[in-house]
């Protein structure tokens, strides 16, 4: 038979074919050879045909393997994808040129002619191993940070007992060195984190904190217990206490916020259960039998929230960019320096407070109850707002709910100057648990907003935290020199915690208008 007598191609007579080019999609007429796999060309441009939920920020492992056919580049931005727009944000172009140059220096060539689309990542938003998740890490934020927070009970004691030799402000050193090496340590915790180690991290982060909670109950120097509480314990925290918020983020995107809060919730809970029990045992049994219960009671949570964690599965088609090109990519991000300026701020104004606050209402409070309770007060608040702010954030946006607790904070460091009464300082400390508590919860959900995927959670995370060290390590020493310099006066300290947070407030304030900008939306 002749090509004269053969029937003609319709898209009627034509039957289902598979595109020779892309195996599973369609075929079309009009494929160029530039299409093809042996172009090894990256499509960076053109519009968006469906719409979706954020794309990873490179779609096929193009850094580690050669490449063996098209590799395709999907949007990095968080946030709905807006329809029909042929056009990507500044931001967009921006960033994927950043990319663009870090492939061609990798000698991967670079086609930005064309662009298909890339396959979403998706967030489980539920299930059993991802609720686990949120139990376990509520469990190892009680026993850990729960008794961090604790370091007021543990102050009082040592005043009377193996440190009777020692002023108050030296000290207050352990707890101050014990929270510093604790947030110092989240910058390696996150890199470990997404390079796939947190069973490694949790496991040997609560190995290392029975072994530093153990060793403290035989402590009797100051050196003793300097090594145990605040760099065994410290070091041990600073492992796990990033990963098991980190690892809710890559569980739930929707709901990231209110599950952050209620693990957050867990560190409240063992500010309340601690000090009473430490504080009777104490008094009761003494320092090593007191501390070995606490211990044993730690030994069990943590055993359980080994078994229960586990680490979810990122796609393959998620790729883990190299480090140094994420870290350029944060360090050129304007946004990245304001929020984590807004924290440093926000957080020396939260400290202080925490730090003073029950020596404070020893000195204005006729009541001794409100003094010896001032802290559980706090955290009982703290409990409920933690979670509570999380389900605002879901609904209103991370940032539109940090900023106002950020500006509460600092607003009620202010008020604390003039609760000078016993009714005064009770609304005080209700009002500042209820703002502390959520700050905390949100703030951490602050960090991750600004990953570009699931791969920079960790990282993003452990950068914030390293700020939030600073914060810890300098915020109560300054304040405690003020108050030495103005003979106890509460004043200048508190102007100095109240003012930072408002310096903090204006940052995330900036920082914000950014997102907002890059998200075209104002639900940021």
């Amino acid at each position: 038979m002749t090509a004269a007598h053969l029937p003609p191609l319709s898209a009627s007579t034509t039957p289902e074919s598979t595109s020779p080019f892309y195996p599973g999609e369609p075929y079309s007429p009009t494929a160029t050879p530039e299409s093809s796999p042996s172009s090894r060309s990256l499509s960076l441009s053109g519009s968006t045909p469906t719409p979706s939920r954020p794309l990873s920020l490179v779609n096929e492992k193009i850094f580690d393997t050669p490449l063996d056919g098209p590799t395709r580049v999907g949007s990095p931005l968080e946030g709905p994808t807006r329809v029909g727009s042929p056009a990507p944000s500044v931001y967009e172009e921006k960033l994927k040129g950043e990319v663009v140059a870090d492939l061609e220096k990798q000698g991967y060539p670079v086609n930005t002619e064309e662009s298909a689309p890339a396959p979403e990542e998706e967030y489980p938003e539920g299930g059993l191993r991802a609720w686990l998740a949120v139990f376990g890490s509520t469990l190892v934020l009680l026993c850990t940070f729960g008794l961090s927070n604790s370091f007021g009970t543990f102050l009082a004691h040592y005043k009377t007992s193996q440190l009777a030799s020692y002023p108050p402000s030296t000290i207050s050193w352990i707890g101050s060195a014990h929270l510093f090496v604790t947030f110092a340590s989240a910058f390696n915790a996150g890199v470990l984190f997404d390079k796939g180690y947190f069973r490694y991290q949790l496991a040997a982060g609560s190995v290392g904190w029975l072994i530093g909670i153990f060793s403290l109950s035989l402590a009797k120097t100051f050196i003793q217990i300097f090594l145990a509480q605040a760099i065994c314990m410290g070091l041990s925290l600073g492992i796990m206490f990033g990963p098991c918020l980190s690892i809710l983020g890559t569980y739930f995107r929707r709901r990231r916020a209110f599950v952050v809060g209620i693990a957050a919730s867990g560190t409240a809970i063992g500010a309340v259960v601690f000090p009473v029990l430490l504080g009777r045992l104490f008094e009761e049994k003494g320092f090593a039998f007191a501390v070995r219960t606490a211990g044993f009671v730690m030994l069990a949570l943590l055993v359980i929230a080994n078994i229960v964690i586990r680490p979810r599965a990122i796609s393959k088609t998620v790729v883990r960019a190299p480090l140094a090109s994420t870290l350029r990519r944060i360090a050129r991000d304007p946004a990245a320096w304001l929020v984590y300026g807004g924290i440093f701020g926000t957080y020396i104004s939260c400290f202080i407070p925490l730090f003073y606050v029950v020596s404070y209402a020893q000195k204005y409070s006729t009541n001794a109850a409100v003094a010896t309770y001032s802290l559980s007060i706090i955290n009982v608040l703290a409990f409920f707002s933690r979670i509570g702010s999380g389900l605002v954030a879901d609904r209103l946006g991370t940032f539109n709910t940090a900023i106002p607790l950020s500006f509460l904070v600092g607003i009620l460091t202010f008020a604390m100057i003039g609760a000078t009464s016993t009714p005064a300082l009770v609304v005080f400390l209700v009002l500042f648990g209820i703002a502390q508590g959520g700050w905390i919860s949100v703030s951490a959900s602050v960090f991750m907003t600004l990953a570009n995927d699931v791969s920079e959670i960790g990282l993003r995370s452990g950068i914030g935290f390293f700020f939030v060290a600073l914060a810890t390590l300098i915020g109560s020493p300054i304040a405690g020199a003020l108050l030495t310099a103005t003979n106890g006066s509460y004043v200048a300290a508190l102007c100095f915690g109240g003012g930072m947070a408002m310096v903090g407030t204006v940052l995330l304030v900036f920082a914000r208008g950014i997102q907002v900008r890059r998200k075209s939306s104002s639900v940021v």
